[in-house]
């Protein structure tokens, strides 16, 4: 089985079934989703005080470098103490692509990859990258995704975030499995964000309906150098957690991955 996004994960709990990851996961458990939190998670949630990450300056800074393994950028991942209390990360553990670096064509070119296969595939391996790390932390029907892509050329990390424009224009509407046997119709719009130390964005926003609940993913996209850092927030019944924001994450991502990379 595959590693299913925040999102996926949620339908399959609407629809009442359980969500599991494996597979290109680094682990196998099952995957704890913002809607089967323990109740004083839930009610600490409902009410969050904002967690220790600062807001980011956004004060250029130079860009990533290095070659990392996927186990060095799980290092790099924010962790849950970053965030709100009442978020905790998610009990599957961190997705990575491994402690060597990945060679070969993508598997998932964002020019021809299936609409819903880019919204399962987003957060694991297959898009040419040679490394790469994901998590969430998860809340009370709201997560935090976190994902950093890392590819052989800094040509390449910009190529991959400007296919996303191209993407949601082919994908603004499609089918979306939650079982084998349902689905729904999640919709794609892409739009430039806010920038980051200087450096331009892209927000794709990601919405469908299951159970009669609205699921919202939000997910900003940017290139640092060979890198290139996502972070989604995520809403089932509830708007897309934005605090911390978005670009902040991904502020202190970048941070965090300078240091890893003097010291890798």
């Amino acid at each position: 089985m595959r590693r299913l996004r925040p999102g996926l994960a949620i339908l399959a709990i609407a629809a009442g079934t359980v969500a599991t990851v494996a597979g290109c996961s680094t682990k196998g458990t099952p995957y704890a989703t913002p809607s089967s939190q323990p109740a004083s998670a839930s009610s600490a949630a409902t009410a969050p005080t904002t967690g220790s990450l600062p807001t980011a300056s956004m004060t250029p800074l130079p860009a990533a470098a290095g070659q990392l393994t996927g186990t060095d950028l799980e290092s790099v991942l924010l962790p849950a103490s970053d965030f709100p209390t009442g978020y905790t990360a998610s009990s599957s553990g961190a997705t990575t692509s491994g402690g060597s670096l990945t060679t070969g064509a993508a598997q998932y070119p964002l020019a021809t990859v299936s609409c819903s296969g880019f919204v399962q595939r987003l957060g694991s391996t297959g898009f040419g990258e040679t490394g790469m790390a994901s998590d969430s932390i998860v809340g009370s029907n709201q997560a935090y995704d976190q994902a950093i892509y890392q590819f052989s050329t800094a040509a390449e990390a910009s190529a991959f975030v400007a296919g996303i424009s191209p993407l949601a224009v082919r994908c603004p509407s499609f089918t979306a499995p939650i079982t084998s046997s349902t689905s729904t119709t999640m919709r794609m719009k892409a739009a430039p964000g806010d920038s980051v130390a200087g450096r331009p964005t892209v927000d794709l926003l990601q919405t469908a309906t299951a159970n009669g609940s609205a699921l919202t993913l939000d997910t900003l996209f940017t290139a640092s150098g060979v890198d290139v850092f996502v972070v989604s927030g995520v809403g089932f019944g509830k708007p897309a957690p934005a605090d911390p924001a978005k670009e902040a994450i991904i502020y202190n991502l970048m941070k965090r991955q300078a240091a890893a990379a003097v010291l890798g």
